[in-house]
């Protein structure tokens, strides 16, 4: 047993002196930069040849540097006073250093005694001092890091709290839509058959395209694009001449991933807070564009416009600007301003990764161009 304690105290023994050698190239040369500035600075009241206090320095500095990094003290308890004792071990170690390179006599070193004993003190100030400008970066660094690393489990907590949110709102067929809708197929059973047919079907395209993003974390544009038309339809049919709408993406983007419910959600806001309110209704376009490397996506409509307080900052745009800032950071954005007469504008620019675009399979649905009277 006592053998395999003193095994065990040897190698770690061993494995901090091999840690006193663990420095990187920029490192030494830093450390040789800062002592040849000492020596220069030592050298003013020197008469001797410059080589004097440069080796002296240089040796008192390394092996200061070589106790300090073999005791790691940076993240260990009571670390400055950790630093304090290697830089005086390596004060000491310099000071033998120096009288064996350049060869001095015991005797000499007897008669001088203040002579070393003041080169010792300076030694041991200046290599404290060093030590704690490293250990002052070392602490600002750690500091950032754990920053960082803080910014980054914050930012991938609130991905995730909105994703959880988006999940929860995918699970849900908002009840109001549903049973009006339902409500108009009952009425139009009675009143005009084929239209209530008509309506059903529509329903059950909304029904069908809405299902697909239960458990989807991202979909396409054309898939986006063909929810939107589903609900316009229907919508267009519950509100009748009140309501036209216009669809146009290019088919080269179709196929590019989308996050889901983000284009319905500004359809809804267009409908609720644009065309219902007015007694003429209007006209909603959905576009989509390239330019450079952005897909923008835009809604625009001819209704009440921005007057409305809940229209500009409501929930339901400040949770698309939040799921914008957790999928994409800083390279999305999203606008909301007035309409040309009237109405209002609302787009949204996504990263355009024409690599992951090309890549996707292609659908069989129709085609993401639509026009309606």
């Amino acid at each position: 047993m006592r053998r395999m304690h003193a095994r065990v105290f040897i190698d770690g023994f061993a494995d901090t002196l091999a840690a006193g050698f663990r420095f990187n190239v920029r490192t030494v040369l830093l450390l040789a930069a800062i002592n040849t500035g000492i020596a220069a600075v030592l050298w003013i009241d020197d008469t001797r040849p410059f080589w004097h206090p440069l080796l002296t320095v240089q040796l008192y500095g390394f092996s200061i540097a070589y106790c300090v990094n073999a005791a790691a003290p940076w993240s260990k308890p009571r670390p400055i006073l950790r630093l304090a004792i290697a830089v005086a071990i390596g004060t000491c170690i310099g000071l033998v250093l120096t009288i064996l390179v350049k060869g001095y006599s015991l005797s000499y070193v007897m008669t001088q005694p203040s002579t070393f004993a003041s080169n010792a003190f300076a030694g041991f100030a200046n290599g404290l001092f060093v030590s704690l400008f490293f250990y002052v970066q070392f602490r600002e660094s750690q500091a950032a890091i754990a920053l960082h690393k803080a910014e980054v489990e914050r930012h991938l907590l609130s991905k995730q709290a909105i994703e959880a949110e988006l999940k929860l709102m995918q699970a849900q067929v908002e009840p109001h839509f549903l049973f009006n809708t339902l409500a108009s197929v009952q009425y139009l059973t009675e009143t005009d058959p084929k239209e209530a047919n008509r309506l059903l079907g529509h329903l059950i395209e909304y029904l069908r395209a809405a299902l697909p993003h239960l458990r989807a974390s991202s979909t396409t544009l054309r898939k986006e694009v063909g929810l939107a038309e589903a609900y316009l339809n229907i919508l267009r049919m519950r509100m009748g001449a009140r309501l036209t709408f216009t669809i146009d993406v290019p088919d080269e983007l179709a196929m590019h991933p989308f996050p889901p419910n983000l284009l319905i959600s500004l359809v809804e806001n267009a409908i609720k807070h644009g065309i219902e309110p007015t007694a003429s209704g209007g006209t909603v376009a959905v576009r989509a564009r390239r330019e450079g490397g952005m897909l923008f996506i835009t809604v625009e409509d001819t209704g009440r416009g921005l007057g409305s307080t809940s229209r500009s900052g409501g929930v339901g745009l400040a949770n698309i600007r939040e799921r914008l800032a957790a999928l994409y950071g800083t390279k999305a954005q999203f606008s909301l301003e007035r309409g040309v007469p009237a109405g209002a504008r609302a787009t949204l620019a996504i990263p355009l990764e024409a690599d992951i675009a090309e890549s996707m399979p292609v659908s069989h649905a129709s085609p993401a161009k639509a026009t309606t009277p």
